[in-house]
């Protein structure tokens, strides 16, 4: 009996050691609803697999959570330490000469049993290599789209329809990453779409008269996305995609235009901070929710929820054909490198900036 008793409290001291080694807190910076959506969906996953995983979304100094808005918004959270986890866009890997890739681990493809499902033109795209390792992990993406309200207009055919006057005061520009505007105006003013990174291969006159002309026209500007109760009074609204979900799910009718010029895209990633190897429960952990991120069922949510761009082509497997071809599911000419979003140069960056602000004053 004494040695029954002896083996049960053995068990259960090695019990807790374990339970304790695999007790893991990641740190967590994303774009708004991006992860946290899912955090108690991947916090009860976790636990199904033996492990004890607490997601936390780092907060400011009111103690309300962060979200990030701009590219040195990530950079001085990695310089920080604070977090183990952030979803950076595309173009912020190579850009201000590839400082996030001295704070992020690369990623090893073979320990996510979801990443040969990921679109191949994603998997093999160079936006986050640095020295033979990759850094990204898709998550969702889209384009800066043009989107017209199908109760009131018919579809335009050309993003000059933004500059029209028929439009005035029905129309909505982003105010946020404010590039992308001026990549619209380039576009307009005759640049190609993979020009309008270099401010020497635009017409820079023309582009200035075209964003003034999209700013006069604009009722409303908006950062995340439109306001979808603004949309009511709308025409025209450009979107990083969610703003038409999000206006469609309140019983409104978006859909969106295919300008003949093309279009400018988009891709937010998952990446994980290098000081989070130096803890191995934490590493397989962060490996553990970038899988889950992509794994089928999550992504059909984030689909569903966020009228986006996914990342994973075995989806179109458990949607409908009309959501397949909506959200061009495992599409594998949607992301085009030539249409993707580039680091800037300074001058270039600096050009932009006065141009908008010559628009706005």
């Amino acid at each position: 009996m004494l040695r029954q008793i002896k083996f049960f409290i053995l068990t259960l001291v090695a019990f807790a050691v374990v339970t304790s080694a695999q007790a893991v807190t990641l740190n967590v910076y994303e774009w708004e609803g991006y992860i946290s959506t899912f955090k108690d969906k991947f916090e009860a996953y976790a636990k199904s697999q033996g492990k004890d995983v607490t997601l936390n979304f780092i907060k400011d100094d009111k103690g309300e959570v962060k979200y990030i808005s701009t590219a040195d918004d990530i950079f001085k959270e990695l310089r920080a330490g604070t977090v183990d986890i952030v979803t950076p866009t595309h173009n912020y890997y190579k850009g201000e000469r590839g400082r996030y890739f001295h704070l992020l681990q690369p990623l090893d493809g073979s320990k996510m049993s979801n990443y040969g499902s990921i679109l191949s033109s994603l998997r093999d795209a160079d936006y986050a290599d640095y020295e033979g390792g990759k850094y990204a992990l898709p998550l969702l993406g889209g384009s800066y789209a043009l989107a017209y309200n199908a109760n009131t207009t018919e579809e335009p055919t050309s993003w000059s329809a933004l500059i029209d006057p028929k439009y005035k005061g029905k129309t909505s520009i982003t105010q946020g990453q404010v590039e992308a505007n001026v990549y619209v105006a380039a576009i307009m003013a005759g640049a190609k779409p993979e020009d309008v990174y270099d401010i020497d291969k635009i017409d820079q006159a023309a582009t200035a008269a075209n964003l003034k002309k999209m700013v006069a026209n604009t009722k409303v500007m908006w950062d995340g996305m439109v306001d979808p109760e603004e949309m009511k009074s709308l025409d025209l609204v450009t979107t990083y995609w969610f703003g038409v979900a999000a206006a469609n799910a309140a019983g409104q009718n978006w859909k969106f235009a295919n300008p003949e010029e093309g279009q400018t895209v988009w891709l937010d990633n998952i990446s994980i901070a290098k000081s989070t190897a130096e803890d191995t429960d934490k590493l397989d952990a962060a490996y553990m929710l970038l899988n889950f991120m992509v794994s089928p069922e999550v992504q059909k949510e984030i689909l569903q929820n966020f009228g986006s761009i996914i990342v994973n082509a075995d989806v179109k497997d458990i949607i409908s054909a009309e959501e397949v071809a909506q959200y061009r599911v495992g599409d594998e000419s949607f992301f085009k490198k030539e249409y993707f979003w580039q680091p800037l140069e300074a001058r270039t960056r600096n050009g932009y900036k006065v141009m908008w602000s010559g628009a706005t004053e």
